[in-house]
């Protein structure tokens, strides 16, 4: 696991980064669990409105993470990290004044619309920033950053409506704190390396992907065609008679598990290359999601919940270190921009095919299906992927 000395091995930005992404999802995550009693309760929406609502706020973000990827590569990282960020933070705090669900849908969509736009473009930055032999670990650093903050979103929404009940709405116009400085961080400390080479417009938008690329795409459609809502994991802990009051204390823990994950990932990158670690982690997927398949006890429920949490800590950095392995210098930000489109337009997808499953042959059967595209994609990931990849450079004082 990442020490503060590694952490502090890497560069100003992206520890920096790390920050924002923690703010901004301790900001996030202390609104989004509340919205669903929000709309149907205090705004008179229906089930489906809160799916349609999720569902098109996170196409929105999807469908802007491509362009905005492939403009960085144009014009730079950080007016785009900088806009994406900004977005979020002073439309998030407009919750507060909403009337309608037409209102809720608004301010998500704008909200995830900022999410799209700077998604890419960070970890692009990152990448034009950091050596081989450091991005496991500043990939780590921002996704253990980004769970921490996640983790701790929830529990301080929990306490402060425990300590100013029903007020809500003071809650979700508070979010504009974390966003404010946020935006400070970026402004002081975020900056573009001076030496990068910046693609003209028209080429940085029109280019492709290579066969690398194009290969490590497909195995991560398939992996993500199973990676459905994480609410499906807090629906089954309920369904094995998980108690309510415990469901936020499952959140919490899932957050700092990913977190710890993400710490991990990064040295054994080091050790393994990012291919081999992504691979172990979509095996663990897999295997977590057999496991919740076939119990129904609550402790075994638990612990798969929690070995899925370890997986996603695991995959998240590996898959942005491989993509970043893979990828032309110039045009690392397009490589992004593909890579989160396919991720979310997939998300979009599996959401939908397990709420059907679900529905119609039970729990087993849709964590069933996301077991096999786990394996399915890891064998693609072998097979296809693993023999275009080049193991990264040692690190210093690494073991050889």
């Amino acid at each position: 696991m990442d020490t503060p000395d590694d952490v502090r091995r890497l560069p100003a930005t992206v520890r920096a980064l790390g920050w924002t992404s923690f703010l901004t999802d301790l900001s996030s995550e202390a609104i989004y669990p509340l919205l669903p009693a929000f709309i149907t309760r205090e705004l008179g929406g229906t089930a489906l409105a809160v799916g349609l609502i999720d569902g098109i706020a996170n196409a929105v973000a999807a469908v802007m993470r491509l362009p905005s990827g492939a403009l960085s590569d144009a014009i730079g990282r950080r007016p785009l990290v900088l806009a994406g960020y900004g977005v979020s933070a002073l439309v998030r705090p407009l919750m507060a004044v909403v009337g309608s669900t037409t209102g809720v849908l608004a301010v998500r969509s704008a909200d995830r619309f900022g999410k799209g736009i700077r998604s890419a473009p960070r970890d692009a930055l990152v990448t034009d920033l950091v050596g081989p032999a450091l991005r496991g670990r500043a990939f780590g650093h921002i996704r253990a950053m980004d769970h921490l903050g996640a983790a701790l979103g929830p529990l301080v929404a929990m306490t402060f409506l425990v300590l100013f009940p029903g007020r809500e709405r003071t809650l979700f116009l508070l979010a504009l704190l974390p966003g404010l400085v946020t935006l400070a961080v970026i402004a002081a400390v975020v900056h573009d390396p001076p030496a990068r080479t910046p693609l003209a417009a028209k080429t940085a938008l029109a280019g492709g992907l290579s066969r690398g690329q194009t290969l490590l795409l497909g195995a991560v459609a398939v992996w993500a065609l199973g990676a459905a809502s994480e609410q499906f994991y807090l629906l089954r802990a309920a369904d094995v008679g998980v108690s309510q009051w415990l469901v936020p204390a499952v959140w919490f823990a899932v957050g700092l598990v990913k977190s710890a994950a993400a710490r991990v990932s990064g040295p054994l990158m080091e050790r393994l290359g990012a291919t081999t670690t992504l691979a172990a982690g979509w095996l663990l997927f897999g295997a977590a999601h057999v496991g919740l398949a076939l119990t129904t006890a609550i402790p075994t429920t638990l612990v798969a919940i929690v070995a899925v949490a370890a997986a996603y800590g695991l995959v998240e950095p590996a898959e942005r270190a491989l993509v970043a392995e893979l990828s032309p210098p110039h045009r690392v930000g397009a490589a992004f921009g593909w890579y989160t489109l396919v991720q979310g337009l997939m998300g979009l997808v599996a959401g939908l095919v397990a709420g059907w499953l679900w529905d119609r042959h039970g729990a087993p059967a849709a964590f069933t299906l996301t077991a096999v595209l786990a394996v399915l994609g890891c064998t693609m990931l072998l097979t296809l992927v693993r023999p275009l990849g080049h193991p990264p450079s040692p690190a210093p004082g690494a073991a050889p």
